[in-house]
């Protein structure tokens, strides 16, 4: 069985993946997308960057706190003068390193809050990636000082200030590289409140910059496993369910579709289906019972949020089939409400399998469904005329050999969680002696 491919430009991959990010918390939002262009001139400063090498780095920098997840921690990342921030970089480093096609870059994102008096002394580490953890850093830190003086005659104190901390938290050449950029770089972001962000010629400026290394196809898939993951990295009960409705739906499709594009299509679209749950608090997420009605409307917002962060990045087939698994045939569902005549089959399997990894999932609450239940719970809903009868006969003729190739999927993924408890405890114990 193929594998597929999301068929969008550089941009629209990581412009998906930056807005599935944002929404982790609002005081993050365009922060990613403004370090990424001041280290986009800081590279053209150096020069010494090849257009793959400055490509890999951007989208490094653009998602550099992909770690974050809790609010203090991000309360002390928005801080200026931040400290004890290693969680996130250490599982910004781990998910970058597991689930990402750049895993030779990954190191910089441990790195990109050390100061340079201690990384420089970090022998094993590559000089390459030394300096390139201390541009996002500094990137990192003078978004965080323009956005928070509100710029006004911040240029040259942040200058001065860089002065006095050369040699000590920032190296010599990642100073010099921001020296050369000036005021008017600067300027370019010096918008306060809500409405500081990239203008729209300096997106445009950046975009370009982006698709001039296209990604390969092997990289187009890895980011968009990438997608799945980043939904909540160290959740195996979220990424479990993702995977197996995805797997499920290929399973379906490519058993009932007479095309190989709808076949993709129905992947893609399963992929992404639940992109929004990163904006859903975790307490939501993981909740160990039913819950209340207004924490399931909280938790039904997941799908507007999915096509948010889908945007136009996606064709509308493929954001349709994210957007309509809640979707019922006889109107029940939600958010639209929409009946059986408003949706087609390759929505209906994403919405079938999305119910199937559901009732044969595992959750703090509830153990996995046996064949048995999971059969009768099917069929209940399509003889209630709530899912598509078809569909439902078709999984329930192949039960043993589309759950073997989720179990076969899921595995891996399972393992590469396990290992990665396993290195944050090394590393979050290795790097308590920085502190």
């Amino acid at each position: 069985m193929p594998e597929y491919s999301l068929p969008v430009g550089n941009k629209d991959l990581i412009n998906i993946a930056r807005r599935a990010f944002n929404l982790v918390d609002p005081r993050l939002i365009g922060h990613g997308a403004r370090v990424s262009y001041l280290v986009f001139q800081m590279l053209k400063e150096d020069g010494s960057y090849t257009p793959l090498e400055a490509r890999n780095l951007l989208i490094l920098a653009a998602l550099h706190d992909i770690g974050a997840y809790k609010t203090d921690e991000i309360d002390r990342m928005v801080e200026f003068e931040t400290k004890e921030v290693w969680n996130h970089s250490i599982y910004g480093y781990l998910f970058f390193h597991y689930f990402t096609p750049f895993g030779d870059w990954a190191s910089v994102i441990l790195y990109h809050h050390m100061p340079w008096n201690r990384l420089r002394k970090l022998e094993d580490v590559p000089e390459r990636i030394r300096e390139a953890a201390q541009i996002i850093n500094l990137a990192d830190r003078a978004d965080i000082y323009f956005g928070s003086s509100g710029y006004t005659g911040g240029y040259q104190r942040f200058v001065e200030f860089l002065r006095r901390q050369e040699g000590l938290s920032y190296s010599p050449r990642a100073a010099e590289l921001f020296r050369r950029l000036g005021p008017e770089v600067l300027d370019r972001l010096a918008v306060q409140g809500q409405d500081y962000c990239l203008p729209e010629e300096v997106s445009a400026q950046f975009d370009r910059a982006m698709e001039e290394e296209p990604f390969s196809e092997d990289e187009r898939k890895a980011l968009l496993r990438m997608l799945t993951y980043v939904i909540d990295f160290r959740s195996p009960h979220t990424v479990t369910h993702t995977i197996t409705t995805t797997v499920i739906s290929k399973e379906l499709a490519v058993r009932i579709l007479d095309s190989d594009d709808e076949v993709r299509d129905v992947t893609c679209g399963a992929i992404l289906h639940d992109l929004g749950k990163i904006g859903i608090p975790v307490e939501i997420l993981e909740y160990p019972g039913k819950l209340s009605p207004q924490a399931m409307r909280v938790m039904r917002t997941h799908v507007d949020l999915t096509g948010h962060i889908l945007g136009a990045s996606v064709s509308e087939r493929v954001k349709n089939i994210a957007l309509r698994h809640h979707e019922k045939l006889d109107g029940s569902g939600y958010p639209q409400g929409l009946a059986a005549e408003s949706l087609d089959t390759l929505q209906r399997i994403v919405a079938v399998a999305d119910i199937i990894s559901a009732l044969t999932g595992t959750r703090s609450y509830k153990d996995a469904f046996s064949k048995e239940k999971t059969v009768s719970v099917l069929e209940d809903m399509a003889g209630k005329g709530l899912i598509d009868a078809v569909i439902v006969s078709m999984f329930v003729e192949n039960y043993d050999s589309i759950m073997e190739a989720v179990r076969l999927r899921s595995r891996p993924i399972l393992d590469k969680y396990h290992e990665m408890q396993q290195q944050y405890q090394v590393l979050a114990g290795k790097m308590k002696g920085w502190d």
